[in-house]
């Protein structure tokens, strides 16, 4: 109909809720979660984002509180799925490397790292230039923002080895910046690493065989996958995989 405003679903409890607006109903939940939190502190992350005072003391206002968490929310669901459907489309592919992977979990970790700085599921943040300053030869002034190619620092040939080689042994794997780096560090990396060590555990305890579907993608030779369209995220829009059952 002409003229009629499209209309968004969300599902929260098992509950159809109309919301003309995605991220004001996440919003909305977040602002509830922090002022619960505020009234009932808990053991929780949340808690201790809705509780963090500034330097003098002084508590934020709720909803500078309520964007940081919807943020994290977000940003902790989306990579971490891509990094897993990474690491499912290696392990599918090689099975030389599901073997390994099967036989020394103590693999897993390291094998996540060169995951991560292979097929990083964030293209690059954005940073402000706080003063002038020159990178890779080309002048920013003050004020400028960047893109952080953090997909390309992880190929640099200067340091890593043959970076456009997808090494599960990489000694230096950790050393990528698919987290960001310093200051800048994702406050998820800890809990992105635990979720997907866990999940591939679990995977390779219930599965046996896991193999990309040559019905959806192809044969060995002749792979295709579809990636997402967009300049932030790097991550296949759909994976089909089969497996035979675990014993």
């Amino acid at each position: 109909m002409v003229g009629k405003k499209r209309e968004a679903y969300a599902t929260t409890d098992g509950v159809d809720e109309l919301v003309a607006d995605p991220f004001a109903f996440m919003h909305d939940r977040f602002t509830r979660y922090v002022e619960d939190r505020r009234r009932a502190p808990r053991d929780d992350v949340l808690t201790a984002l809705a509780t963090a005072t500034f330097p003098d003391g002084g508590l934020p206002d709720v909803h500078d509180v309520v964007v940081i968490a919807a943020n994290l929310f977000g940003a902790g669901q989306e990579t971490t799925v891509h990094l897993l459907s990474a690491a499912l489309r290696w392990i599918a592919e090689q099975p030389g490397l599901q073997q390994l992977l099967r036989q020394d979990r103590s693999c897993i970790p390291n094998f996540i790292e060169e995951v991560l700085r292979f097929d990083s599921p964030l293209k690059g943040p954005f940073r402000l230039s706080r003063v002038p300053t020159t990178v890779g030869g080309v002048a920013l002034p003050a004020g400028t923002t960047a893109m952080v190619l953090v997909g390309a620092a992880n190929r640099d040939p200067r340091h890593f080895e043959c970076p456009n080689e997808f090494r599960p042994d990489r000694p230096n794997a950790r050393q990528h910046v698919a987290f960001g780096h310093g200051i800048h560090s994702c406050v998820g990396a800890p809990l992105a690493r635990s979720e997907a060590r866990i999940a591939l555990e679990r995977l390779l305890d219930r599965a046996t065989d896991i193999r990309i579907s040559e019905q959806h993608h192809g044969p060995p030779d002749a792979r295709r996958y579809e990636y997402r369209p967009t300049y932030m995220i790097h991550g296949m829009r759909r994976l089909h995989l089969e497996y035979t059952p675990g014993s």
